[in-house]
């Protein structure tokens, strides 16, 4: 009989679920908005009943299901299958996901982090597909990152391992909202770009596109930056080569401690596409050592939002199968 896994990803707005076969090919991913109002338990009812629809979608039932994967927002105690902490989804914390999302869709379920399940699923089925290692970095309102060893997540010692956002890259840098300072995150994701921009222009009162679309909007954001660099404006170039001098600068220390085949970059801000890879590679390039050429590939994720949920069908079906 043939073995099915799902895989299911959970948002804070949205949840995603795949279905996956035995050969690892993903059939089909459903979509339906998170009920992050009614509370943690209505959430992994729903997580439950998603498996439910796309097993149901495809004329199957629990018995053709061999394993259940689970990408949640963290932190994790991965052993309990419980979700500690979830400040976008009030009253999630605490609960018993993994056990009860198995409970409903009748199979034994994982629970891992969401940003190692879509670097796990962009490992086995987007750009790591037949390499070694890769790290995932998800660039959008913070730095989220999956690290894939030779086909195992690194999780540390402690299980805080693989967090690259909140590598130190600036000492004695701008407090994080991790509590550390001079983050990577607070120095080159989305939403510090534009934070970053919008104090420049309250501080040196700067005159521009950039200020102007602040002025018509009341906030900005990196696309907000990127376009104002196209129409020339200085500041929005400076913020926006300053971010990505930062980001080099993570993908050297990760190449200097992992040597990893490629470092894939998902999230918002890869919508740019050659205006943050070009230079990025260019930085790169000037920051790395002089006695090998580089061997790691910088490159975008090729799975997008979908690397969740096809990553945690994958790691069902890695540990499950």
């Amino acid at each position: 009989m043939a073995k099915w896994y799902i895989g299911i990803d959970l948002g804070g707005t949205f949840t995603k679920t795949c279905l996956m076969d035995d050969a690892g090919r993903s059939k089909d991913i459903i979509q339906r908005p998170t009920p992050t109002e009614k509370g943690g338990p209505a959430v992994i009812e729903a997580m439950g009943a998603g498996g439910l629809e796309i097993l149901a979608t495809h004329a199957l039932s629990s018995r053709d299901v061999a394993g259940v994967g689970i990408g949640s927002p963290g932190p994790l105690d991965m052993a309990k299958g419980v979700v500690l902490s979830a400040p976008n989804i009030p009253g999630l914390g605490g609960l018993p996901m993994r056990d009860r999302v198995g409970q409903i869709i009748g199979a034994k379920a994982v629970l891992e982090n969401d940003a190692n399940a879509a670097g796990f699923g962009e490992y086995v089925a987007g750009t790591g597909a037949g390499l070694a290692s890769l790290v995932l970095l998800t660039i959008g309102t913070g730095i989220g990152s999956g690290i894939i060893l030779d086909g195992q997540i690194l999780h540390g010692a402690n299980g805080v391992g693989g967090e690259a956002g909140h590598i130190l890259v600036e000492a004695g840098g701008e407090l994080c909202g991790c509590g550390q300072h001079g983050c990577l995150e607070r120095y080159c994701s989305a939403t510090y770009l534009a934070l970053w921009a919008k104090t420049q222009i309250e501080q040196r009162r700067w005159k521009g596109p950039l200020a102007d679309v602040l002025g018509a909007k009341g906030e900005l954001d990196a696309r907000d930056v990127n376009e104002a660099r196209q129409a020339g404006d200085a500041l929005a170039a400076e913020a926006w080569h300053r971010a990505i001098r930062y980001l080099a600068m993570g993908c050297i220390t990760i190449c200097r401690l992992l040597d990893p085949n490629v470092i894939a970059l998902a999230g918002g801000m890869t919508k740019a596409g050659d205006d943050l890879m070009v230079p990025l590679r260019e930085e790169f390039l000037k920051m790395h050592w002089t006695f090998a050429a580089p061997r790691t590939q910088l490159t975008i994720a090729k799975l997008g939002g979908d690397a969740g949920a096809i990553g945690a069908a994958a790691l069902a079906r890695h540990l499950l199968g």
